[in-house]
């Protein structure tokens, strides 16, 4: 008996399975047309805000373009957003007036470097732990040269450009716990997509357990505008790259290829705040290396230039959620390293714990800390800096003489 099958019907059949395949996609397009289990606005590609790039890049928004940095404070701004005044100095720095290269005679010089903690978004100047932290330590200036978005790579390098020029006695690192994962970021907005920040940035990487810097891959503006150099340039050394982000391409055309796009997107970037950072917070991942290293290289050289350095760590919500209820620090490993290299540091978690505790989690951080959370701050720095820094700091003499200043300085390139 001949069981072959004819072919004709063999092609009637692949004919039928097809038509059921694009009539299944028909039905599933005009579903999803219908439904939209994604909001529109939330579909790749995303919306890229040429007018924030605008403000960005002239220099009208409180940071601006900066080619060895990515962005900095911009000089001489004074701009209000919603209830808090935002004020830089000509130098750029958070503040209400100028200084000088060198502090007086008796005066304690500190300068405050890191993110938008130190830069103590969200709050007038006035609440901010720098400018308490000054006014709860007599003889005490701080300089605050924290910048919205950055990571202490950024921090490191504004301080070899900037820092030591003023010549602090003490040097504040802030570390925020989501700081790991800005290291490892070279296009601000592959990790934070509605950000203000559309900018590069530079990044270390790891040759032989060393730190190689990456320069900022815009070498003018301009190029920021250019979304096809933009896909080139955060595609290299960005582990929060994904495909054509700001984008279109041929599968937009359908609602389900937008749909299918954007769930590979969710699915490739995590919850950064919360889940990758802590699997982060682990010896080998890059980013923990990374971290760890630009700390104590910064906090040496720092002590090069014959200052005191001093890790302040900041938890953000998910941390202190996780203190308060008792869970185990995620960045215990990093202390841990800090401790071993002798690197000063001060962790003002329990303290903003411990308010959270009488005050309520609301009353201490919102996006940022509040004027409440900023004051705890101000007060635990008070409290332990003085065992750090000692009575030389601001060239008190003591029984060796002076606090030493190194005469030379490594150059940022």
């Amino acid at each position: 008996m001949n069981t072959a099958m004819h072919p004709g019907r063999g092609v009637r059949r692949l004919i039928l399975v097809l038509a059921g395949v694009v009539l299944s996609l028909i039905l599933v397009e005009g579903a999803l047309r219908l439904v939209h289990p994604i909001p529109s606005e939330q579909l790749l590609p995303l919306t890229f805000h040429e007018r924030r790039l605008k403000r960005f890049v002239n220099g009208e928004a409180y940071v601006t373009y900066d080619r060895t940095l990515g962005w900095v404070t911009a000089p001489g701004i004074r701009q209000r957003v919603g209830d808090t005044l935002y004020r830089h100095n000509e130098q750029g720095l958070r503040g209400e007036r100028d200084y000088s290269s060198a502090p007086l005679p008796g005066v304690r010089r500190i300068a405050a470097f890191g993110d938008s903690y130190t830069y103590c978004h969200e709050v007038n100047f006035a609440n901010c732990w720098t400018e308490q932290l000054a006014r709860a330590w007599p003889s005490t200036e701080v300089l605050d040269f924290g910048v919205p978005g950055y990571g202490p790579d950024q921090a490191w390098l504004r301080y070899q450009r900037e820092g030591f020029a003023y010549s602090p006695c003490a040097v504040t690192i802030g570390y925020m716990l989501e700081n790991i994962n800005r290291v490892v970021n070279r296009y601000r907005p592959s990790l934070v997509p509605y950000t203000d920040l559309l900018a590069t940035k530079p990044r270390f990487i790891l040759e032989d357990g060393h730190l190689s810097l990456l320069a900022n891959p815009a070498s003018t503006p301009n190029l920021l505008s250019n979304l096809d150099w933009v896909e080139q340039a955060a595609s290299a050394q960005d582990r929060w790259y994904f495909p054509n982000v700001f984008l279109e391409t041929p599968l937009d055309l359908f609602e389900l290829g937008r749909v299918a796009r954007t769930a590979a997107y969710r699915y490739h970037r995590g919850d950064p705040d919360i889940d990758l950072m802590r699997r982060a917070y682990r010896r080998g991942d890059e980013a923990f290396e990374i971290s760890g290293r630009v700390l104590i290289e910064f906090a040496r050289q720092v002590q090069r230039d014959g200052a005191t350095p001093i890790v302040v760590i900041f938890s953000e919500m998910s941390g202190l959620t996780s203190a308060l209820n008792g869970e185990p620090a995620t960045y215990a490993l990093l202390l841990d390293w800090l401790a071993q290299e002798n690197i000063p540091t001060i962790d003002v978690t329990p303290d903003l714990v411990a308010e959270a505790t009488r005050s309520g989690l609301a009353a201490v951080i919102e996006h940022h800390y509040t004027p409440l959370g900023n004051r705890v701050v101000a007060q635990s720095l008070a409290r332990q800096l003085p065992a750090h820094i000692g009575r030389g700091c601001g060239g008190e003499t003591t029984g060796s003489g002076t606090v030493p200043r190194s005469a030379g300085r490594a150059a940022v390139s």
